[in-house]
Formats: structure tokens, sequence, C-alpha cells
């Protein structure tokens, strides 16, 4: 429990103001005429009481004193200090900057600390197989030269597009990923949640003692599969508990904290450096989150959408999204753009540790500083997108930060020395930062209950279409032109059709309930 009190000389006018029910962050209900009680908030207790002793010249000393304790599990220390300066400076505005466009509920924000639990860990194991490829090739490379004093393999089973082959190979998971979510939709989602954190913790941990590279790609398919359908069903059930005004600034905290997940993965890659096996080291690392992330998904409760909702059969949810003309239509579109998307934005990040590596020299300690320090700034641009994604709308945001991350992005595949740092900065803060949230919101908005898990793993799979596509075509190309930058280059129309997509057949859902999206009853409160 926080205590906070402070001493106020006030007139008549601010007496009244500070008499009034507080409705922002916090709404009040008035228990009595100088004490206010919890209305609705993410907190678990609140109370504001006001001691006024009145003066002969109409002046009054008022002492007011909250009481109040988040329920925001585990991540509750980034919302307490904001919300406590908030509470310091009275409250006197109803929406500070750090906070959702609508407020949350007590169940809302006991949901977003789990989610975001889960979030953290499913970035972590989500990364391991891009961030540590390049390593475990050379462990089972066995032969090296060197090549204008940099490092390259002899053995022709560990060249670039050898290492494609390894990514291409794991993006066949997307199969246990649409199964998962085509379950959840029928069996629940914080069921299917607890399945895939667990077992991918444990299949990424296996990845530590395998012996050779067949069986790493072997257990990462378990492992990314259904890290994937997590990160799904993690971003749906988001969309389901929080309100219209909020859902972009959900995910976009979400998104920072799968972020914070990845880059633990950057935190512990120097230990590559260690030996030629201490890429396995980051590997066995997962099975310290094992614990946590049976504990967050087992608190995870039923949304009450699922609960209020048909749970259709895996046939009868396919059929509907196939002869269902506004639901066909969506998902042809949400899935084009993921399948263009992909093209450029998955060998853009899987190969970038081997450009790094390969054509600058860098070793995984330089590495690991280089993606800590334009990688970390993500979150101004993330928080930014969410914000601005609610308010302003989905798509220009989306747009806009899609063309400018592709830009820089493709651009600093060909930059070297210190405006690299400062392109791939640039491209991270402005493109993905805003892209993210205003983009991922999407899939879970556009189709009803009974549908949102399955057709969400439909989209993801027409990503994996692209995602292959993209590596097979730029591994080949780096490979036979020596280079990243100009096979990279040839994919870069996929981002651009994205944008011509956004601006022109993607619907606007900026603050509207996901019933009215959907045609659907609205959700009795």
């Amino acid at each position: 429990m926080t205590t906070q009190r402070r001493t106020l000389t006030v007139d008549d006018r601010e007496l009244a103001a500070l008499r009034t029910p507080r409705d922002g962050v916090v709404l009040e209900r008035r228990a009595d005429t100088d004490r206010f009680e919890l209305e609705e908030g993410a907190l678990h207790h609140w109370t504001r009481t006001l001691d006024v002793t009145s003066h002969d010249d109409g002046s009054h000393t008022v002492v007011e004193t909250v009481d109040w304790r988040l329920d925001v599990p585990i991540f509750w220390v980034f919302v307490w200090v904001p919300l406590f300066l908030h509470i310091r400076k009275g409250m006197t505005k109803a929406a500070p900057w750090w906070a959702p466009g609508g407020r949350l509920d007590q169940r809302a924000g006991h949901v977003i600390g789990l989610l975001g639990s889960l979030a953290l860990i499913n970035g972590f194991l989500g990364t391991v197989i891009g961030q540590t490829l390049t390593f475990a090739a050379d462990e089972f490379c066995g032969e090296f030269e060197a090549v204008d004093g940099l490092r390259s393999c002899i053995d022709p089973g560990a060249d670039e597009s050898a290492r494609a082959d390894v990514f291409t190979i794991v993006r066949v998971a997307i199969v246990l990923s649409l199964g998962l979510t085509i379950a959840a939709d029928r069996f629940g989602r914080r069921a299917a949640i607890r399945a895939a954190v667990t077992t991918s913790c444990v299949a990424t941990a296996l990845g530590a003692i395998v012996p050779s590279l067949g069986l790493l790609a072997l257990s990462q398919i378990f492992a990314r599969g259904l890290a994937t359908g997590l990160a799904i069903l993690i971003a749906v059930v988001a969309a389901e508990e929080l309100p219209p005004k909020s859902r972009a600034y959900g995910i976009s905290v979400l998104v920072l904290l799968a972020g914070l997940g990845s880059g633990m993965v950057v935190w512990i890659l120097p230990l590559a450096d260690v030996a030629e096996w201490g890429w396995r080291l980051v590997y066995a690392t997962a099975l310290v989150f094992l614990p946590a992330a049976f504990w967050a998904s087992s608190k995870l409760p039923t949304t009450r959408r699922f609960a209020t909702n048909t749970n259709p059969s895996m046939r009868a949810a396919l059929t509907e999204l196939r002869s269902h003309p506004t639901f066909r239509r969506r998902l042809a579109l949400l899935a084009s753009a993921a399948l263009l998307a992909a093209l450029f934005a998955t060998p853009a990040s899987q190969f970038d540790n081997q450009y790094l590596r390969d054509e600058l020299g860098f070793s995984a300690t330089r590495i690991s500083l280089f993606t800590l320090v334009t990688s970390t700034p993500i979150g101004l641009g993330v928080l930014a997108g969410g914000m601005l994604a609610d308010r302003v709308g989905r798509r220009p945001i989306g747009a806009l930060g899609t063309a400018i991350g592709a830009a820089l992005t493709l651009w600093s595949f060909f930059a070297s020395g210190l405006p690299l740092w400062f392109i791939r900065a640039g491209g991270t803060i402005l493109g993905s930062g805003l892209a993210i949230p205003a983009l991922g919101v999407y899939g879970p908005e556009l189709f009803p209950t009974r549908l949102r898990s399955s057709a969400n793993g439909l989209i993801i799979a027409a990503g994996v279409i692209g995602s292959v596509i993209g590596l097979q075509v730029v591994g080949r190309l780096a490979e036979r032109w020596d280079a990243f930058g100009p096979a990279l280059a040839v994919m870069a129309f996929g981002p651009a059709l994205v944008v011509v997509l956004l601006l022109t057949l993607y619907p606007e859902t900026a603050n509207k309930t996901l019933e009215t999206i959907n045609d659907e009853p609205e959700l009795a409160d």
C-alpha cells in the first residue's frame, strides 16, 4: 500500500475542485463529503480523503491523503512511478501523456500485467535462433579460413544459403502455430497459452544439447512454432480485454516487453565468444523462464468475450472464414500484407548478424553492443506509435512507420562505421516503433471472437510463406553477389506495396468496439 499526503491552502473554488470525484486514470465515487473510493481503475485499492480546516479570511487548509495499491502483476514498477508523480501533482490532468486513451479497469490492468510477463518470455524464445545461428553453424562447420582478415567458413554446408535453409525449415513450425490458434478458438485462450509457453521453453532449452545443425532446426520447429502461436494469442487476449481507446496502446506495451525479452538474448550473446560451444548457454537460459511462464499462464483468466461466445469446430471456423464475404476479404487483405512485409522484414532481421559479422567483422560482443544501442530506443517509437494509433488512426501511422522503417533498414545494409549506428537507430525508432502497434492490432480487431485466433493463425501462415520466399531469395542472391544489401533491395517492393494497401484498402478501426467492427452484439458490462 502506498500513502501520499500533501497540504494545501485553497480558496472556495479550489476546495470545490478538490471535492469533485476524479475522472481520469482513476474514476472515483463519493463515499462521503470528503472521502472518495475507487469506482474504476487498474488498482486493487484506492481511497482519497480530505481533512479541511476553514479560516476566517475565507481560505482553507486541506490535507489530502491518498492510499492506493496497483493491481498490475510483475510490471507494476513501470506504472508506479508515473502514477505516484501524477498523484503528487494533484491529478490536475485527466489523461497524462503516459496513460492510455481509454481508462483500464482492475481486470484489464491485471490481465495486461500477466500478458506482459508472457510477452517478455516469448520475446526471448522467438529471438534465440536468429541471434545464435551464425555461431551454431560455426561449431558444426568445422574448418575456417581467413579472407581479408575476416573468418570465413570453408564448409559449403554452412554458407549463407544453408543458413537460409535452416531459417526456412524452422518456418515449417507454422503448422503448430496454426493448430494452436485454431484450438484456442475451440477450447479457450488460457489453456492454449499455458501449453505453448511451457513447451516452447523446454524445446528451446533442448537446443543446448543438440549434436547437429539439423537437430537444432528440429528443436526450433517446436520452439518457434509454439512461440509464434503464443504471440498471436497474447495479442488476441489483449484486444479482447482492453477498452476500444487502449487496444493499440496495450499492444505497444506488450511489444515493448517482448522487445525486452529479445534484448535479453542480446545481453547474454557474448557467451558465444567464451568458447566454440558458448552459444549453447543462450539456449539453456530458457529453463530459467519456465516457472514464471507456468505461473503467469495459470493465473490468466478466461476472456469475457470467449466465455460469452460459441466455440466453433475447426471445420466450422475455416468454412466461415472462407464463405463469409466480409471476413474472407479482410483475411485476404491482411494475409497479403503479412506476406509482402515478410519478404523484406524477415531476411533483414535474420541475416542482420551475418551481415555484421561477415561483411563488417563484428564480434559477438560488438554485435551485442550494436543491437542494444540501436534497438533500445525502439521503446520511444513503440509507445508513441501506440498512442498515435489510438488517437490519430491506425492507417496513417502504420503507413508512415512502414515506409520509413523499410527505407532506413535497407540503407543500413549499405552503410558502415558511425553512420550505420544512426541509420539503424532511426529505422528502429521511426519505422518499427510506429508501425508495429498500429498494424499489430488489426488482426485481432477485424474478426469476431469465434474466429479471431484462427484467422490470425492463417495471417501469420501467409507471413511465413513470405518469410520463406524472402530468406531463400536473399540468402542465395547474397551468396552470389557476396553482399546482403543488393540482395535485400530486391525485396523492397514488399513493404512499398503494404503502404499502398494501408492507404487504399485498410479500414480505420480506432476507437471502435470489437463488436461494432464485426457486427456482433455488444458485450454486457
